[in-house]
């Protein structure tokens, strides 16, 4: 991109948010001060990280076969919800819901009492604000619920509940050590993009168990776990999804 592009876009970007902050009745001065509360940068992340997902599967899989859509659709009153992405198989027809979610914050472990090698756990329930407009108190999903599980283990290496500004990394420097070397990375900086590239997939039976209920925070390994894969598998596996229709 040449410096006039950059230029360009930023003024495009500029203006956009001017208009949004007219729109909304957000003080300009504030807006960051804003995104930046406790209260409201979770939610921005989680909303980012749907997009995200989406660009990460449209880089991933073959235009030619496949469609990846992201969506925004409101929670039905029914006791439905808010469907993240869909991929379409050209040839078929065939249409699969895609759930993408963060990690837990602070959740990666070198060993635990279930798991007793490095893993994290990835939030998989429905949001609060969600369930307010179902007719539910349950926030666990159901196997048929979503095709496709897609995640990352960024938010695990983000420290829990601290009142610093951005995302600081967890305390634990024999934590770090190991994802250092797993990720061949030497800084913090590297070590965040290596873990926000890492994506990793599912399909759902793969972690519900025998009732078809999917855990509220299920464990991933960080390697070797048999019920995830990395995004080189994915075309594999949503035809496996395609035969099974």
């Amino acid at each position: 991109m040449s410096e006039q592009d950059n230029s360009q876009e930023a003024e495009r970007i500029f203006t956009g948010i001017v208009e949004y902050c007219k729109t909304y009745n957000i003080p300009k001065d504030d807006l960051f001060e804003i995104l930046e509360d406790q209260k409201v940068l979770p939610m921005i992340r989680g909303k980012a990280t749907e997009y995200i997902g989406a660009a990460v599967l449209s880089q991933n899989l073959d235009p030619r076969e496949w469609i990846v859509t992201k969506l925004n659709l409101n929670p039905h009153p029914g006791g439905g919800f808010d469907e993240d992405v869909s991929i379409t198989f050209r040839r078929t027809g065939d249409r699969f819901k895609v759930e993408t979610k963060n990690a837990v914050r602070g959740s990666f472990r070198l060993s635990g009492r279930i798991v007793t090698v490095p893993h994290f756990q990835v939030k998989c329930h429905r949001s609060r604000s969600n369930l307010a407009r179902q007719s539910t108190t349950n926030d666990r999903y159901l196997v048929d619920d979503f095709d496709l599980l897609l995640c990352n283990p960024s938010n695990a290496i983000f420290r829990n509940r601290s009142l610093d500004r951005g995302l600081p990394l967890i305390t634990q420097e024999d934590s770090l050590q190991w994802l250092r070397d797993f990720y061949g990375v030497q800084t913090d900086d590297e070590l965040r993009r290596a873990t926000y590239d890492d994506w990793r997939a599912c399909l759902p039976i793969s972690i519900a168990d025998e009732n078809g209920v999917i855990p509220r925070t299920p464990r991933i390994q960080m390697e070797n776990d048999s019920s995830w894969f990395h995004l080189d598998q994915l075309p594999a596996n949503l035809r496996m999804l395609v035969i099974g229709n």
